[in-house]
C-alpha cells in the first residue's frame, strides 16, 4: 500500500522500486511456505546446519531467484511477457534505476562515455504496472483462502489474507493488469 501513496504522489520511482521489492518478499514468502510445508509432509525438516537447507536459504538472498520464484508461483496465471522481462534481467535492471543515479555497465565495463541514468526515467506506467500485478496476486490468494478456507500456507497468513484485505486492495487500486489472470470468485 505504501508503494500506492508513492506512486499517487507521482513519486514513480520510489514506488517502482518498493512494488519490486514487495514482489520480491511475496515469492520469498510462498517459498518459505511450500518449502517448510513439503519438507514437513515428506520426510520432515533438513539439518539445519546441513548444505541442503544452508545452499537453498542463500537463494532466498537474490533478487533475481525471487523474481523467477515468483514467476514460478504464478506460472499459470502470469504472461509470457512479464517472463520474458524477468528473465532479460530488466526487473532488477529497472529496481536498480530507480534508485541509483549511474553510468551504463556492460561486460564487467562502466561506459564512461554514457548517459547518466536517472530515477527519473521510472515511468507511471512502469509503477503502474508493478503495483497492479502484487495487488492482483495479494487479491488472488485472498480469494483463494476465502474459497478453500485457509488454502494459502500457514494459519497467520489466512488472517493477513481475507476478504476485508480484498476489499482494501480492490478499493484503493483501481487499475488492472493484463499481465495476471483474476482467481474466479
Amino acid at each position: 500500500m505504501d508503494s500506492i501513496l508513492l506512486f499517487n504522489n507521482k513519486s514513480y520511482p520510489s514506488s517502482y522500486h518498493l512494488s519490486v521489492l514487495a514482489l520480491e518478499e511475496l515469492a520469498k514468502s510462498d517459498w518459505i511456505d511450500h518449502y517448510v510445508h513439503t519438507s514437513i509432509t515428506n520426510h520432515g525438516l533438513p539439518d539445519p546446519n546441513g548444505s541442503e537447507e544452508q545452499d537453498w536459504v542463500k537463494l532466498l538472498y537474490i533478487h533475481t531467484k525471487k523474481h523467477f520464484a515468483f514467476i514460478n508461483q504464478q506460472y499459470h496465471s502470469l504472461d509470457k511477457s512479464f517472463y520474458k522481462f524477468v528473465e532479460s534481467s530488466l526487473l532488477e535492471f529497472k529496481k536498480q534505476k530507480a534508485i541509483y543515479v549511474g553510468l551504463e555497465r556492460k561486460g564487467g565495463k562502466i561506459n564512461t562515455r554514457s548517459k547518466i541514468s536517472s530515477p527519473f526515467q521510472i515511468t507511471a506506467r512502469d509503477a503502474k504496472q508493478i503495483i497492479s500485478i502484487n495487488n492482483q496476486v495479494l487479491i488472488n490468494q485472498c480469494v483463494r483462502n476465502e474459497r478453500w478456507d485457509h488454502y494459502y500456507g500457514p494459519y497467520e497468513k489466512y488472517e493477513i489474507l481475507n476478504l476485508e484485505l480484498m476489499n482494501d486492495l480492490s478499493t484503493i487500486w483501481m487499475f488492472k493488469t493484463k499481465m495476471l489472470k483474476s482467481e474466479k470468485r
